[in-house]
């Protein structure tokens, strides 16, 4: 069983989001609104992608921000093996546009 080490800026649809990624290497913020289990806007999944980014655990594959990717390190984290709470702490959805 892998325990994850979350850190205290992180939420639950994070987690999906990740997951979803891992499972399908990439999608679009208003693609996993729509997900079981996720339960935001397409608003919201798009900010927690941004602030993921800035945590460096998925990467935008366009300039647009509407196509996203899991990172090595989101896959450690995934894994149990990165305790992102170790890391900086991501800037705010705002600070990042």
């Amino acid at each position: 069983m892998t325990i994850r080490r979350t850190a205290s800026w992180q939420q639950s649809m994070d987690d999906r989001i990740l997951e979803h990624l891992r499972d399908e290497s990439w999608a679009t913020p208003s693609y996993m609104a729509r997900l079981r289990g996720i339960h935001a806007t397409e608003a919201q999944v798009r900010e927690r992608c941004r602030v993921l980014a800035d945590a460096d655990l998925v990467a935008f594959l366009t300039e647009h921000q509407d196509l996203v990717e899991l990172t090595t390190k989101g896959m450690g984290y995934l894994k149990g093996e990165v305790d992102i709470d170790l890391y900086p702490r991501p800037r705010h959805p705002r600070a990042i546009e």
